[in-house]
């Protein structure tokens, strides 16, 4: 028996049982035993296919529609690579790209160390510049004081003479040259206080340690009431800013008390004159 007549029997039967709509179910099963009789289909029947007839890899269309059956595909199957077998140009690559990044580090490192250093030194030389300019404002500033307390301070030196003459000679005076010596009093209260508040400062000296930085010896007595070496008048008073001096008082000193002389002989006088001259 031939399959694909058979086949060909069925579209046929399949084309007249959808002509034949208007037929009943019954009749319509009828038709079809009666169709399975001539075409002679019984139980025992086999049908052999053979595989140059057949292909299951396109089958027919009917197939095809009814199923809707596409042809398989196969996949095609990726070849496995060995993630585990190392790529030595890879490595080589990475590697060198490793050092590179480690050189790079380095060399910022250092920039870095560099930077620090510089903005450390331009600090500190800027520091010592601010204290440089502060230090040379503050001494161009005293200079300037201590330049207008030195053309000063001799219209102080006079008014002082005057205000201790008339101190001396004020008995006996008109009233109106009381008020004027009080005026002169007030001008140099007034005076002293100006240069008070630039800082200028007299230079304690009667009754002071003889100190060459601040007193200038003028003379020297023999004083019992002052130890030796010690400030017994002042001549002309001094004035100093802070530690700067302006002007060095002018003092006369003490030389202490000579012993006296029991023996009365010339030579032994002499000798004693002498030796206390040596001493001193």
């Amino acid at each position: 028996m031939d399959f694909n007549n058979e086949l060909e029997d069925k579209d046929n039967l399949v084309t007249e049982i959808d002509e034949e709509n208007s037929l009943s179910i019954e009749d319509f099963i009828k038709e079809l035993e009666a169709k399975e009789k001539d075409l002679q289909i019984s139980s025992d029947l086999s049908i052999e296919f053979d595989e140059a007839d057949f292909d299951d890899t396109n089958p027919p269309d009917f197939i095809k529609t009814e199923f809707a059956i596409e042809p398989v595909k196969i996949p095609e199957i990726p070849a496995v690579v060995n993630p585990i077998v190392p790529n030595n140009t890879i490595v080589s690559e990475l590697e060198e790209q490793l050092a590179q990044i480690k050189q790079q580090i380095s060399k910022l490192e250092t920039e870095r160390v560099e930077f620090v250093e510089t903005m450390r030194r331009r600090q500190t030389d800027f520091d010592n510049y601010k204290k440089r300019i502060e230090r040379d404002r503050s001494d161009t500033f005293l200079k300037q004081l201590s330049n207008l307390a030195t053309q000063m301070l001799p219209v102080l030196d006079n008014l002082n003479r005057a205000l201790d003459f008339a101190a001396q000679h004020s008995e006996g005076k008109s009233h109106d040259f009381h008020q004027f010596f009080e005026g002169i009093i007030l001008v140099n209260q007034q005076l002293n206080e100006v240069f008070a508040e630039m800082g200028v400062q007299p230079i304690a000296s009667i009754g002071e340690h003889f100190d060459p930085h601040f007193h200038e010896a003028v003379a020297t007595e023999e004083s019992g009431n002052y130890p030796l070496n010690t400030v017994t008048g002042e001549l002309l008073r001094g004035y100093r800013i802070g530690d700067k001096i302006i002007r060095a008082a002018m003092v006369r000193v003490s030389t202490g008390v000579r012993p006296k002389v029991e023996n009365s002989s010339p030579e032994s006088n002499s000798d004693l004159t002498e030796n206390v001259l040596e001493t001193e």
